[in-house]
């Protein structure tokens, strides 16, 4: 029956579309109807002088809203932010782990988010083998 192999190509067409949607939306972002949703992916690589950072590295956001951060660890190592000013600490966040972080901000501003010492851990070789540029940006306009 012809039938068997159309069926068997829609289900893998679904599937890559599926796989492209998810990973095409840890790019970019949306909203909800509890505010704004970004989805951050850190990246990196294996072995030495690979460069580990978050991306997008920088984004805008709207005075009063509530913002929710998904942080996908796409890396070979743990990595994590910390932001004083709005009391946000993800510790450690595993590889291929998404962490989810909301908060509402109150005052316009840039606040840029940083990886404290002792966040990157394991990986290739059971070190943070790779250079850090995990400083995230998240500037805060009124609405």
């Amino acid at each position: 029956m012809r039938l068997r192999p159309i069926v068997v190509a829609a289900v893998v067409l679904v599937a890559l579309v599926a796989v492209g949607e998810y990973y095409g939306g840890a790019l970019t972002s949306g909203s909800s109807s509890g505010g704004v949703v970004i989805n951050i992916q850190i990246t990196g690589g294996e072995g030495g002088l690979t460069v580990d950072r978050p991306y997008p590295n920088s984004i805008t956001v709207k005075l009063g809203q509530k913002v929710t951060l998904a942080i996908l660890n796409t890396d070979d190592n743990t990595h994590g932010f910390v932001q004083a000013a709005l009391g946000i600490d993800t510790g450690k966040i595993l590889p291929g782990a998404t962490y989810r972080l909301s908060f509402t901000p109150d005052q316009t501003g840039t606040y840029e988010f940083t990886q404290p010492p002792g966040y990157c851990t394991g990986g290739y070789g059971n070190i943070c083998n790779s250079i850090q540029d995990m400083i995230l940006n998240v500037t805060v306009i009124q609405s």
